[in-house]
């Protein structure tokens, strides 16, 4: 039986679930200005990150994924301890550099490395990470486990609102939204992840509370009459999470609704407040 090892990148926040610790989890650091770093959750969790850029809006974050170096440590330990194969799902690659520096990395080590371009991020990618683990622990090889990962993939879509787009244009993750930075920042838009891995803007609103009656709607209307696991990740943003759980369970009483947070260097993308009701259908 071949033993393979599952590694995740931060932007999955499974710091915020309870998750099986073998998993390795490759860091990501958030930037601000020149001098100061933060290992994501270890340095700087979610509630104090938040309460951070809350306080100063114009103290915009950059954020880097995890070393080549810290990552070679990694699979060197693996090889170490016996492991054949590692598998490592990451964020979207269309967000992210990081799918193709773990395929380059890969050469540079012995055991046999491979990468998973989940095309999402937040608790969909963590689903992936999960199912993974489990599969791995049940003696499925890496070839056996990535069908299981591309169905979960290519059913899985988030809606989400922010606050503001100052974030996300300032850190260039958002595309096909048209007009002056200016007007831009004043949009309250309906966004998606969509299928490619980018995020999109489907329509443009004006006011917070409309944007996240549209993701509402928007979730209620695919869901239909469908078997799906629903989850709400939101940027520190308990009150609206609340609001969206009451009012899916109004719709499908019987839907388990998962909550967890979007994790400091994903929230540096969506700024405070940010929100998204995603699905896996099953």
């Amino acid at each position: 039986m071949s033993k393979v090892a599952i590694l995740a990148c931060s932007n999955a926040g499974l710091d915020y679930l309870d998750y099986p610790k073998d998993i390795i989890i490759l860091r990501s650091a958030i930037h601000f200005g020149a001098d100061e770093s933060f290992d994501d959750f270890v340095d700087m969790d979610a509630k104090t990150f938040y309460e951070r850029i809350a306080k100063d809006p114009n103290d915009i974050p950059k954020t880097s994924f995890v070393t080549i170096g810290k990552m070679i440590e990694y699979f060197e330990q693996l090889e170490k301890e016996g492991y054949e194969e590692a598998l490592v799902i990451t964020i979207s690659s269309q967000l992210s550099g990081l799918f193709e520096a773990v395929k380059r990395t890969a050469s540079e080590v012995k055991i046999k490395v491979t990468a998973f371009d989940s095309l999402t991020l937040a608790y969909g990618e963590a689903y992936m990470v999960l199912e993974a683990h489990r599969l791995a622990a049940e003696g499925k090889t890496v070839a056996e486990i990535i069908p299981y990962l591309e169905k979960i993939r290519d059913n899985d879509r988030i809606y989400f609102a922010v606050d503001t787009l100052l974030y996300l244009v300032k850190n260039g993750r958002l595309s096909k939204l048209q007009g002056t930075l200016g007007t831009m920042l004043q949009l309250k838009p309906l966004l998606v992840l969509g299928d490619d891995g980018k995020v999109t803007s489907l329509e443009k609103i004006r006011t917070t509370h409309k944007a996240q009656q549209r993701v509402l709607e928007k979730y209620i209307e695919d869901t239909k009459d469908l078997n799906v696991l629903t989850y709400i990740a939101h940027a520190h943003n308990e009150e609206a999470a609340a609001w969206f759980k009451e009012e899916i369970q109004k719709v499908y009483p019987k839907r388990e609704v998962v909550v967890a947070y979007l994790t400091p260097v994903v929230g540096a993308h969506t700024g405070p407040k940010g929100i998204g009701v995603g699905y896996i259908k099953l």
